[in-house]
């Protein structure tokens, strides 16, 4: 469930010091590594701030995709059992003894009871809630907002005061097989951490790219768009809650090649998940970080394309998409290092 972790799977502990492997894993331990930085979920870059959504953006749909077949298979068990036929041995219907009305009474209960724990672990995550959780860095006034739905909609903080660090699924000193690695901020009060988030896409199995995604926060904050070494820039997230976009995103992540194979699987996930997402409400950022943020126009300013993956034609897409899977390849080339790196000291 390391793809899960801080969503379905354990929640982000807080009201805690950060432990040594967190320490070990700051990005700030690995200033210098990366030689270009990647996009892992922008969806709106400016002169004034850049904007990303949540991690589990592209998980959207898997919650409720195996909520709603637990509870339909409890219910379903449930209704026979109680409706099911009592017979004499010749074959006639007679009354259900007590001790029949008994044992019903608790296979109904427990079916009951095992539907409403899918609702609330799986199901509710994902259906009547928001969209996405977006994370937005103003890098004029040195603010990182977060969005979080409920009572106070956002937490903010000074940039200087969040930590990140390259998350882990897998707990400290586990191997690294089914290990997902993602871009953590923890929210600080003194040496408390009070609320932990995670930005953009997570790099599976692979350190380097969550490494090269922190990168291009950093150059953005401490140098503006001009810091980044990109050719034409084109964003490829896009939150449009369309078909369309449910089947690009989960059909294709099976990988080339696996695309018919997983088909049983990402193709029902693609159709939860535009569910989920119509099920959903857009999230809005409270008045008063847009207003802080009003000023988000100017030369170079980009929005999401309405079509996930979809970065334009001609020359300068090429020379993105070269850009891209070069920056890729180096990024991968630093996991051993940052492996090795991170679990000194009794790091992940």
């Amino acid at each position: 469930m390391s793809a899960f972790a801080g969503w379905l799977a354990q929640r982000y502990r807080v009201n805690r010091p950060l432990s040594d492997a967190e320490r070990n894993a700051d990005v700030r331990n690995f200033d210098g590594m990366v030689k270009d930085p990647i996009d892992q979920g922008i969806i709106a870059l400016n002169p004034t701030f850049i904007e990303y959504v949540d991690r589990h953006f592209h998980y959207r749909g898997w919650g409720a995709m195996w909520g709603l077949l637990v509870i339909a298979l409890a219910v379903a068990f449930a209704v026979a059992m109680a409706m099911s036929p009592t017979v004499t041995p010749q074959g006639f219907p007679r009354p259900p003894t007590t001790g029949e009305r008994f044992v019903v009474g608790w296979i109904v209960t427990l079916s009951s009871g095992l539907a409403a724990f899918s609702y609330w672990m799986l199901l509710g995550k994902d259906v009547f809630r928001y969209q996405y959780y977006p994370i937005r860095f103003n890098r004029k006034t040195r603010r990182v907002h977060v969005f979080t739905g409920g009572r106070h909609t956002a937490r903010s903080a000074s940039w200087d005061e969040v930590r990140f660090i390259i998350g882990c699924g897998a707990p400290p000193g586990a191997d690294d097989k089914g290990t997902t690695y993602d871009l953590r901020g923890h929210l600080m009060q003194g040496d408390q951490v009070i609320y932990t988030f995670a930005v953009g896409s997570d790099s599976g199995p692979n350190p380097g790219p969550t490494l090269a995604h922190w990168e291009m926060i950093r150059r953005y904050m401490e140098g503006g768009m001009d810091a980044l070494p990109f050719p034409p820039l084109q964003l490829y997230t896009s939150t449009t809650p369309s078909l369309r976009n449910a089947v690009i995103i989960h059909v294709s992540s099976a990988g080339a090649g696996l695309g018919l194979l997983f088909l049983p699987i990402t193709l029902p996930w693609a159709m939860f998940r535009y569910l989920s997402m119509k099920l959903c409400r857009r999230p809005a950022w409270p008045r008063a970080v847009e207003d802080e943020c009003a000023d988000g126009s100017g030369a170079g300013s980009l929005r999401e394309p309405v079509v996930y993956g979809r970065v334009g034609d001609g020359h300068g897409s090429e020379t993105m998409l070269a850009y891209w899977k070069q920056a890729t390849r180096d990024a991968m080339a630093l996991n051993e290092t940052l492996r090795t790196r991170m679990k000194a000291n009794g790091g992940h």
